[in-house]
């Protein structure tokens, strides 16, 4: 039992011998080339808010006759008039459309609550097919609809911010 403890020991030592070798005899990297930084680049974040110096242009098309839709989709335009992000746009130039349509929750009491579904499209031209993006679905009731309002704002600036380099020229 000893003879094999002192082989396993006599195995294991030069190892650990020519390991710490190996560790003093690497060349040290000098401090400029430590502190550089070599994380990668994701590319959600090439487009940040400091990158986005101008409005996005944005036009608002809705369908639906329920009380609940309408009035969402009359406050997403309003509130588009005054944002610092976005602009209301109808000409025909590149844009993203943000295509929302609504029905009523339950047919039999309309006014209550509505569903949505938003798809988020880039439009070249009126005349050219346009390139689908994303999509959300949700709910809202008449109480809520400033808050439904703010998660598909910034749904929106979320998604656009990945896309603007399609405004590019």
């Amino acid at each position: 039992m000893k003879t094999w403890i002192a082989i396993i020991c006599l195995l294991l030592c030069p190892s650990l011998v020519f390991a710490e070798a190996n560790e003093t005899t690497q060349p040290q990297l000098s401090d400029q080339h430590q502190s550089q930084s070599t994380e990668p680049v994701i590319p959600g974040e090439l487009f940040s808010t400091a990158a986005i110096t101008s409005k996005l242009p944005l036009d608002i098309q809705a369908k639906g006759t329920d009380a609940c839709g309408t009035l969402l989709s009359y406050k997403i335009k309003e509130e588009l008039m005054g944002s610092k992000l976005f602009f209301l746009s109808v000409a025909n130039k590149k844009k993203f459309v943000l295509l929302l349509q609504t029905r009523p929750e339950f047919a039999e009491r309309p006014n209550i609550a509505s569903q949505y579904t938003i798809a988020l499209v880039y439009q070249e031209d009126t005349g050219i097919l346009s390139y689908y993006l994303d999509q959300m679905q949700g709910q809202v009731h008449n109480e809520d609809v400033a808050i439904e309002l703010q998660k598909i704002l910034e749904w929106t600036y979320a998604t656009v911010k990945r896309y603007t380099y399609l405004l590019e020229e």
